[in-house]
Parts: structure tokens; C-alpha cells; sequence
């Protein structure tokens, strides 16, 4: 009761010192014409009739996925928060199928960037709550996304760059336009942790890349983009599946893609198909070292222990080089006592993998304006050794 006591008051402090600020930045001169902001308003999105066939080869999808989530095994289930989250936040989406309405299906796809509900994907709720006033929009301008874009420009970019961190507005993203240039919060450091990854797979003529938990999709778009011929594969629970396969069919059209109940998932796939979408269990039909890169951001913390151990151990297996973002002291805390694991707990095969850099993901740190270490996201890289011992 005293911890959420606390972390109230601690949201109303910032949400009354975001005014305060936001009126500093308005009276202030000092920022300005460093680059054109505009933030976003927030709207509803309406149905896209042109995008029908999509639409509906989506809710075939889901409805496969959904049919199929009795029969996983326990051990690849949610944990109880990302139980309770679906059945709370992603209620309307749920209700869709279970009521066979396309339509309130679509609205929702159309509408996920943008949901009353936080979705455990993206910011949308602090973007919809710091839309409200004139001061709370300047907060947002000059504490989010002009700290954001100063930082991002540290890494040795310029506003001639921002092409790159352009993001797809399909879903109905919230965010502002840099110059003109749609970004959402997150653009900034997943173009930089794809750009840092890309290095190390950019010499490969088709890499395999998979996702474990990817959200919309977002990092798998930064991911793809600046490579010709790859492999996207992305394991997650329906309810956020079927976001990434919209997000990313809508945003690269011109790929083939595989979803979840349409073939039999199988080695050559790989091969004929450029974007896959499974449920999580079929990890297992991945073959030893087939994937040149996988990735994990933040999901692996909010699994109960023996679920990531057995991502772990399936990871080890089939891949080349496995990066992933993790708690490193702060855990999540479920039902019947149980506790998630932090990354050094992680069954890394060290006979396999070595460490290439371990570092804190400064986006987690500062990602409200100000620096906050309960957000103790490290970034993790690790690559399988010339030589195995």
C-alpha cells in the first residue's frame, strides 16, 4: 500500500513539474529554430476500405492463433501481468473474435497507436495525456522530442539524417513530425540499436533475423529497412502478433509474407518467405544456428522464470548472435509468488556466446525527460565464437 502511495505522488510531482517546465520552455527563447516540431494530435483513425483483403486475411490470422493458444504448452504461456493485461487493455480486440466482428477487428488495428488503453507497446498514454494544454504540449516538444533528437544526434547524426528514423504511421501512431518526419518516442533508439546490430549482419546475403516478443513491429521495421533480401521471423502472444504482421505487411507491401495457420511452418520458409509470424512454441522448429540474429527487448523480464529459461535454452540453439534489453536488478513480481529473472540470470551458453558489450539503454533511462533508474534496461550483444570450446 505505502509503495503505490508513493509512486502516486511521485506521478503527480512529475506530471505538476511537466506544467512548470512547459511554461519555462514557452517564455524561452533559447530553443528555438533548432528544428521544426509539431506534435501529433491525437484522433481517431477511420477504416481503410482499400485495405479489406488485409483486414480480413489478418482476422483469419488471429482466429487461428486464438484457436490454437488452448493447446500451447504451460511452459510458453504469459506469465500472469501479460495475463491480466489482455484481458484488461486488449479487451476490445478479444471481444472481436469472440464475437466474429471484422469490423470492430479493424477499428482496432487501425487504431492501436492511438487506444485508451496503455497496450505495453508504445507511449501512447503519456502522449494522450500531455496533449491536453498548451503547457504539457511544450513539455512534450522540448523535454521528449528535442532531448531525443540532441541525443540521437550525438551518435553522429544530423537533421539531414532524419529520413532514417522516419516511422510508418499505420496503426495510427502517436508522435510529432521533425522537419516533417514522423517519429514516434521509441524512433530514436530503435534506429540506433538497429544501426548498431545491422553492422554486425549487413556482410550476410540473407539474414535470418528473429523477434521474440517484438511488439507493432517497430524494431523489426528498423531492422529490415536498410537491408535488400532478409528474413523477419516474430514469435508473440495474438493479441500483439497480429499488430506487428499489420504494422509491417502495411509498411513493405512488396514482401512475402507467412502468418500463423495459412501453411505449416518448416525450414525452407526461411527462404520463400520475408516476413513469418508465429506463435511462440514454434521456436522450436528452428534448426541449430539457423538464425544469424536474434533479438528479445524487454520481454524476457516480464515472463515467469522457467519461460525464459526455455527461450533461453531454444535461443542458444538455433542462433548466431542473440541481442537483448533486460532488467538487470529489478524484477516483475506475478501470481503465487513467482518472479521473473533479471540477465544475469539468464542461461547464456558462455561456451558458445561471448560478450560483446553490455551497456544501459540510455532511452529507458531518460525516456520521461529526466533520469530515472528504475527503468534499468541494459543492452546485451552476444556472438558465437570462431571457435567453440
Amino acid at each position: 500500500m505505502i509503495e503505490r502511495i508513493i509512486i502516486t505522488l511521485n506521478k503527480v510531482v512529475f506530471y505538476l513539474n511537466a506544467h512548470f517546465i512547459g511554461f519555462i520552455k514557452i517564455i524561452s527563447f533559447k530553443q528555438k529554430n533548432i528544428i521544426e516540431i509539431k506534435l501529433k494530435k491525437p484522433s481517431v483513425g477511420e477504416i481503410d476500405n482499400d485495405s479489406n483483403e488485409i483486414y480480413s486475411r489478418l482476422f483469419n490470422f488471429y482466429k487461428k492463433l486464438k484457436e490454437n493458444e488452448p493447446n500451447s504448452p504451460e511452459i510458453v504461456k504469459p506469465s500472469s501481468l501479460w495475463q491480466n493485461h489482455v484481458s484488461k487493455d486488449y479487451k476490445f480486440l478479444v471481444g472481436s473474435y469472440e464475437k466474429n466482428n471484422l469490423k470492430n477487428f479493424s477499428y482496432f488495428l487501425n487504431n492501436f497507436g492511438n487506444w485508451n488503453n496503455y497496450l505495453g507497446i508504445e507511449h501512447n498514454n503519456l502522449l494522450q495525456r500531455y496533449s491536453k494544454n498548451s503547457l504539457l504540449r511544450s513539455f512534450l516538444k522540448n523535454e521528449i522530442f528535442l532531448k531525443y533528437f540532441k541525443i540521437w544526434k550525438d551518435f553522429g547524426y544530423s537533421k539531414d539524417d532524419l529520413n532514417k528514423i522516419a516511422t510508418p504511421e499505420y496503426g495510427n501512431q502517436l508522435g510529432a513530425y521533425l522537419d516533417g518526419n514522423f517519429v514516434t518516442i521509441g524512433s530514436f533508439f530503435n534506429q540506433i540499436i538497429s544501426n548498431i546490430l545491422y553492422q554486425h549482419i549487413k556482410d550476410i546475403e540473407r539474414p535470418i533475423i528473429c523477434d521474440l516478443g517484438g511488439g507493432y513491429g517497430k524494431l523489426g521495421y528498423f531492422l529490415t529497412k536498410n537491408l535488400k533480401n532478409s528474413c523477419f521471423i516474430d514469435f508473440d502472444i495474438p493479441e500483439v502478433l497480429v499488430l506487428a504482421a499489420y504494422y509491417l505487411i502495411k509498411t513493405y507491401p512488396q514482401k512475402k509474407c507467412l502468418l500463423f495457420g495459412e501453411k505449416e511452418f518448416q525450414k525452407s520458409d526461411l527462404e520463400n518467405f520475408d516476413l513469418i509470424f508465429m506463435p511462440p512454441i514454434e521456436i522450436e522448429k528452428l534448426e541449430e544456428n539457423s538464425v544469424d540474429l536474434f533479438v528479445n527487448k524487454n520481454s524476457l523480464g516480464e515472463m515467469k522464470s522457467e519461460t525464459a529459461k526455455f527461450y533461453i535454452e531454444k535461443i542458444n540453439f538455433c542462433s548466431k548472435i542473440f541481442f537483448h534489453m533486460n532488467h538487470n536488478r529489478i524484477r516483475n513480481n506475478f501470481e503465487n509468488n513467482q518472479k521473473s529473472l533479471v540477465s544475469s540470470e539468464y542461461p547464456i551458453n558462455t561456451k558458445k556466446f561471448d560478450l560483446i558489450f553490455n551497456y544501459p539503454d540510455l532511452a529507458h533511462f531518460i525516456y520521461t525527460g529526466r533520469y530515472d533508474s528504475n527503468n534499468d534496461i541494459f543492452m546485451n550483444l552476444f556472438k558465437m565464437k570462431t571457435k567453440i570450446d
